[in-house]
C-alpha cells in the first residue's frame, strides 16, 4: 500500500504543474491578464486538477485495496454494488475499474457498507 501512496502522490504532483501551466498560459494569452494574476490563477487551477486526481486516485486504491482484502470476485462486487459483473474484470488476480470516475464514490461507499455490515464470526472462549 506504501507503493500506492507515493504513486497517488506523484501522479498528484504532475497534475497539479500541468494545470499550473496550463491555467498560466491561458490566463496571460487568451485572457490578457498581468503576469501575477495569471499566476495566483494557475496556483487556484492546478491546485484543483491536483485535488480531483488525488481523490481518483485514493479511491481507487481503497476499492482496489478492500477487494484484495476480502478477496473479491467480479460476481461479488456485482452483487454488492448492484452492477454488471463486466463492469469489474479481474485479469491475473488485479481488480480493472473500467466504470467511469463519477461512479467510484458509490462503488466506496457500497463496499464500506457491505465491509461494515458484514457478519464477523463468532468464535467462543474457552
Amino acid at each position: 500500500m506504501h507503493k500506492n501512496m507515493i504513486s497517488t502522490y506523484v501522479m498528484a504532483l504532475t497534475a497539479f504543474t500541468a494545470g499550473f501551466v496550463a491555467f498560466t498560459i491561458l490566463l496571460s494569452r487568451l485572457g490578457h491578464y498581468p503576469l501575477w494574476v495569471s499566476i495566483i490563477g494557475g496556483v487556484i487551477g492546478g491546485g484543483a486538477v491536483a485535488y480531483v486526481e488525488f481523490y481518483h486516485l485514493r479511491q481507487r486504491a481503497h476499492i482496489k485495496a478492500m477487494v484484495r482484502e476480502y478477496q473479491l470476485t467480479s460476481a461479488d462486487l456485482a452483487r454488492i454494488t448492484g452492477q454488471r459483473e463486466s463492469d469489474f474484470p479481474i485479469y491475473k488476480g488485479e481488480l480493472s475499474l473500467i466504470v467511469p470516475k463519477r461512479r467510484w464514490g458509490t462503488i466506496e461507499h457500497k463496499l464500506e457498507a457491505w465491509a461494515t455490515a458484514k457478519v464477523v464470526p463468532n468464535i467462543k472462549k474457552k
